[in-house]
């Protein structure tokens, strides 16, 4: 998708290779997708839940397409 993409190269050529590669989620967001994706896998996340859910999946593509692409900037 040319939006993630875009976003991506962003990141990308605006914040250091090695910030991108040591971002991780707060204790609580990471705690917070956990419980959510716990509650998807048992059957009994919430229609709100499982949007919460989808917007984590997506901001983890997005960073791990960062990363990604952070790492090949470094390389060159």
């Amino acid at each position: 998708m040319k939006a993630y993409t875009e976003f991506v190269d962003f990141i990308v050529t605006h914040i250091k290779p090695e910030a991108i590669a040591a971002f991780k989620a707060s204790e609580e967001n990471h705690d917070l997708f956990y419980e959510l994706l716990g509650k998807e896998k048992a059957g009994i996340a919430s229609v709100e839940e499982r949007k919460l859910l989808d917007q984590f999946m997506q901001i983890e593509h997005i960073m791990r397409m960062a990363k990604i692409k952070s790492r090949q900037y470094v390389e060159k």
